[in-house]
């Protein structure tokens, strides 16, 4: 069965923000409830709701909120904006976990990589994250993802407040 997917941004028009903060605080609270808020946010740099509320308002960041048939199923969010390529971090809420969850996030990233500017060029060619080596689930499926291993860098990341190897991944618009 055919999922319905839609990735939409977490932004401000003329004032007016695209969910409320208490819908992006919600996420937080979600990512606990699963379980997975420790390990996203391994490096410590967000450590509750109202933390990750302001990062994602702070203007260094790019969020956008996934739905599956209309249900809250993820985010994804970019920052570190260089050239034509960011560093990307995501997350699947357990409502998404198993079969379709490959498919969620391989049509995530095209959706991302394929928005354009006024332009008509890209906003982004290619994608990274970094990952720490020891988080081989995550490694895995961003890989299954669509992502391509380019290696790992001694003491690229954080975990628990100490520097940790990181594996090196990233997407680009033909992968």
């Amino acid at each position: 069965m055919e999922k319905r997917i839609e990735v939409i941004p977490y932004l401000e028009f003329d004032g007016i923000r695209t969910f409320r903060d208490s819908d992006i605080m919600e996420l937080y609270t979600r990512m606990e409830k699963d379980g997975t808020a420790p390990t996203v946010f391994s490096d410590g740099t967000i450590n509750n709701a109202d933390e990750f509320l302001a990062i994602m308002k702070s203007g260094n960041n790019m969020l956008f909120v996934i739905f599956v048939d209309g249900e809250k199923s993820g985010v994804i969010w970019l920052n570190r904006f260089e050239a034509r390529f960011a560093r990307c971090h995501w997350c699947l809420f357990s409502n998404q976990w198993g079969e379709h969850s490959m498919e969620i996030g391989r049509y995530t990233l095209q959706a991302i990589m394929r928005d354009k500017a006024p332009d008509g060029s890209y906003f982004q060619d290619m994608l990274m994250g970094i990952v720490p080596s020891s988080n081989k689930r995550a490694i895995e499926y961003c890989e299954k993802c669509g992502g391509t291993i380019q290696g790992e860098i001694p003491f690229a990341a954080l975990s628990e407040g100490k520097s940790v190897n990181g594996t090196v991944i990233y997407y680009t618009r033909e992968g």
